[in-house]
């Protein structure tokens, strides 16, 4: 199965094959603030299963809690589309969840800094809360 995330103009896409390795959510207030949102939503692939990034990104790296990671937008509209965090993350590429707009799309297998998570914002099925970042 091909799955192909874009941003909002459609200027940028990425494919990848098959099923994220792992989706979560992070509500700390750095993740809200660099997405204008409640949190990044993320969905996790394996390098190997990205088949193409086509379009032109900015990149944003500039993030003190993460020296190492970058964030890749696109450079007309501004969507947030991937993320790279060689540490946390190696060899994989992570994908903004609402950039490949399916209802079908796997939810979240857990929300971190839930400490931070809106007070409206309810807990989402299936997924392990961590207060902080688990161990």
């Amino acid at each position: 199965m091909e799955r192909v995330a874009s941003c909002g103009c459609g200027s940028v896409t990425v494919r990848v094959k098959g099923d994220p390795q792992d989706c979560f959510v992070c509500h700390c207030d750095y993740c809200q603030k660099l997405t204008g949102s409640i949190g990044i939503f993320a969905s996790v692939f394996r390098e190997e299963d990205v088949i193409s990034i086509e379009g032109e990104t900015t990149t944003y790296d500039d993030l003190p809690k993460w020296p190492e990671a970058a964030r890749y937008f696109c450079s007309k509209c501004g969507t947030s589309v991937y993320w790279i965090n060689p540490t946390s993350f190696p060899d994989m590429r992570l994908i903004a969840v609402g950039c490949f707009a399916d209802p079908a799309f796997p939810g979240p297998k857990r929300a971190m800094q839930t400490q931070y998570r809106h007070n409206w914002c309810g807990e989402f099925d299936g997924a392990q809360s961590f207060n902080a970042y688990p161990e």
